[in-house]
C-alpha cells in the first residue's frame, strides 16, 4: 500500500511503524533515516526509496 503525502511524491508509510534490529521498518521497509529524512529527500531521492520499497513489500508478501 502506498499513500499520497502533502506533495506531489507518494510514500511507502503504511501507518505501522516498528523498526527492527536492523532498522528497518517492518510496515513500509524504509530505513529509520529514509524515515526521518523523508521530507528533506528530493522527489528522484523519494522515487527511487518508493520503488525499493515496493519491491521489498511485494518479495515480503510472496515469502509469507
Amino acid at each position: 500500500m502506498l499513500r499520497n503525502n502533502s506533495r506531489n511524491t507518494i510514500t511507502p508509510c503504511t501507518g505501522q511503524c516498528r523498526l527492527n534490529e536492523s532498522d528497518v521498518c517492518q510496515g513500509c521497509f524504509r530505513s529509520g533515516t529514509e524515515i526521518s529524512d523523508w521530507w528533506d529527500k528530493s522527489e528522484d531521492e523519494k522515487i527511487e526509496i518508493v520503488i525499493r520499497c515496493k519491491k521489498q513489500i511485494e518479495q515480503h508478501l510472496q515469502n509469507s
